[in-house]
């Protein structure tokens, strides 16, 4: 990586401007109170009842981004006429955190997938798979369904949900899951409260996903330059190219999804074809997202990840057949995950200390406030789980495992800010059966895990990270941390509960069945786990623990390199997203980006680099722009378009 005096070139890791004076405004609140709606029915009916788009599975959710877009621009409109009503920056900055924290928990991997688990047992239940011997007896009526009627008509459609009393059978799960999500996201603001300080101040972390709302409310995008709308014409292009296909077969399709090529395809001969799907997608506007990571982090993303299919297929040339699962990829990431939490906790022990001790000031809460918040919180998470079936110390170990993830996956998105972080392989259900074996568990207790499994499932929708880049955001709009903490904490109960009063109707009206998507999958998912976990037991599994001990030591060894020796660029966040699932469908995006950073840096200096990053922008917005009108085309006609990034 080049390097200049020693440290090493990133272009995100810019200190961000706060020239806006200090300032709280309702008339932002009002406006996104006014957007839910809006926002709820759009992710709703694309990601939920179509399974098309995927906005919210990104780190910055692109709807948010297009609608912040979108203000920006009527804000300047209404400027010109009203001068007194115009929007200054930080009210645009509020109304796109509160459009962030929606955007967490209605989109694609929360509530949509939840949405897939509480009527999903009785539905998939037939005597072949014997569920109902298996652990129906087991299932907490509080948080599922269990009328076969209402599930029917659920998944069949063609039903009236209001006034049918379809309601009733709702109104329970949705009270204990509405609670639960209420009470995990205060736990999130009472454990990364600590952190702030440290990450932001003294650490001066880039927060790489803050950059673009940051330059649309403050007009800092180069919209005239003209690489911008080069590479906004390219990206552009190439979406409508192919929505077009979508509508209209005749016209050539660009094949540039992860699902349109593979190199899995061409590798048929052993051993080469142990490397398993390896797609070979052009997605532009990751192309543009990995151009602002830092340039080590993004690099070492793709570098692990191509590091992982060598495992593979060194393992089966080298006929490591004793072990299945080599080179245990779930291990590896769960190893790495929890090292990256062990590290961030170490690193920060003196800040931590400083805090409980009350000394220093720049803390979104106060010490008192934190603790008071984090035992409420914790306590209802524990004893729900307790009361869905789990016992006492498997509660304890299953939360804890649950936050320790939570703290790698925002710190990851404060350092790195990767297009997308699907952890698939770093969750407490696995790393506690794999270790301990099923046969440790009761079924009542597999039960509960599997029911708590679609929030651990990817850790992309995740808050966590959201309210650091909100507390990150807060500060530099000079607003008061206690006002947009109470703004989050609102936005999220109230999208939860708003998901429960928009998604039910949605399907009973349109059949969840009728369309094989995330709600279908998921709960499949859920309860196919279950009953293997059950039906199966298992030993612990000593080679499972073997390498979640191995991928532990590995981030230890890479995090003292990376900050000992000046020349190693390989970082050990970029060891995690490579191993656990999260560049999958991007790494030739990100290895491309990083190539042209790196050439840009190499022969033109950080100046050319930094002059360049308009085109990557562009590429940005040119997809992203194209597909979300598309997008909202296909919600006006009732007609599903073009899925574009997935």
């Amino acid at each position: 990586m080049v390097k200049e005096n020693g440290t090493k070139v990133s272009l995100s890791r810019r200190e961000i401007q706060a020239p806006i004076r200090p300032f709280w405004s309702w008339r932002a609140i009002v406006i996104s109170l006014l957007l839910l709606p809006l926002n709820l029915y759009w992710i709703g009916v694309t990601e939920g009842l179509w399974h098309a788009l995927h906005m919210t599975t990104l780190s910055l959710p692109m709807n948010a981004l297009m609608l912040l877009l979108t203000l920006h621009w009527l804000n300047k409109l209404v400027g010109r006429f009203f001068p007194s009503l115009r929007l200054q920056a930080g009210e645009l900055l509020l109304v796109h955190l509160a459009l962030t924290v929606q955007s967490v928990f209605i989109g694609h991997d929360a509530m949509v997938s939840l949405m897939g688990v509480i009527p999903a047992a009785p539905w998939f239940e037939t005597p072949a798979n014997r569920w109902q011997s298996l652990f129906f007896d087991y299932l907490p009526h509080w948080l599922v369904i269990a009328d076969k009627s209402a599930v029917r008509a659920f998944y069949l459609g063609g039903s009236k949900f209001y006034g049918s009393g379809l309601e009733r059978f709702w109104l329970m799960p949705a009270l204990a899951w509405t609670l639960l999500l209420t009470c995990l996201f205060v736990a999130y603001l009472a454990l990364t409260a600590p952190f702030y300080r440290r990450w932001a101040h003294e650490e001066r972390l880039a927060f790489p996903i803050l950059r673009l709302p940051m330059d649309i409310a403050e007009g800092r995008l180069n919209w005239r330059t003209p690489s911008f709308w080069l590479g906004f014409a390219l990206a552009g292009f190439v979406d409508m190219v192919n929505h077009l296909n979508w509508l209209f077969p005749r016209i050539p399709f660009l094949r540039v999804r992860a699902r349109d090529r593979d190199l899995a395809w061409y590798l048929t001969e052993p051993p080469f074809n142990a490397i398993g799907s390896t797609p070979l997608a052009l997605y532009p506007f990751i192309i543009g997202y990995g151009y602002l990571m830092p340039l080590d982090l993004c690099a070492s993303a793709w570098f692990f990840y191509l590091l992982r299919k060598a495992e593979r297929v060194g393992g089966a040339w080298l006929g490591l057949t004793g072990l299945p699962r080599f080179p245990y990829e779930n291990e590896q990431a769960a190893g790495a995950a929890l090292g990256i939490a062990a590290l961030t906790l170490w690193r920060s022990r003196f800040s931590l200390l400083a805090f409980c001790q009350g000394r220093g000031s720049g803390y979104p809460m106060t010490p008192a406030t934190t603790l008071l918040l984090l035992v409420i919180a914790l306590s209802v998470c524990w004893l729900m789980a307790v009361r869905a079936g789990m016992r006492p110390t498997t509660a304890i170990a299953f939360w804890a495992i649950h936050f320790l993830i939570a703290l790698t996956v925002t710190r990851l998105r404060a350092e790195a800010g990767p297009p997308s972080h699907s952890l698939l392989y770093a969750n407490p259900q696995d790393l506690m059966l794999a270790s301990l074996g099923t046969r440790t568990f009761r079924p009542r207790e597999l039960t509960a895990l599997a029911l708590f499994f679609w929030f651990n499932r990817l850790n992309r929708n995740h808050a966590a990270p959201v309210i650091m880049e909100g507390w990150q955001l807060t500060e530099q709009i000079r607003s008061p941390f206690s006002r947009s903490t109470l703004l989050m904490v609102a936005m999220a109960v109230l999208s939860v509960l708003g998901c429960f009063v928009l998604y039910p109707s949605l399907f009973y009206r349109e059949g969840a069945a009728t369309r094989i998507g995330e709600v279908v999958w998921v709960g499949q998912d859920t309860f196919n786990r279950l009953a293997t976990w059950v039906g199966n037991p298992t030993p612990p599994d000593y080679w499972a623990r073997s390498f979640v001990a191995c991928g532990f030591l590995f981030t230890l060894l890479l995090n003292a390199l990376y900050h000992r020796l000046p020349w190693w660029a390989l970082h050990p966040i970029g060891y995690l997203l490579g191993t656990s699932f999260a560049v999958d469908y991007y790494w030739l995006c990100l290895l491309l980006s990083s190539v042209a950073k790196w050439l840009l840096l190499r022969y033109g200096g950080a100046r050319t680099a930094q002059a360049m990053a308009p085109f990557f922008i562009g590429l940005i917005f040119g997809e992203g722009m194209v597909a979300c009108a598309w997008s909202v085309y296909g919600v006006l006609v009732h007609k599903p378009m073009y899925d574009a990034w997935w």
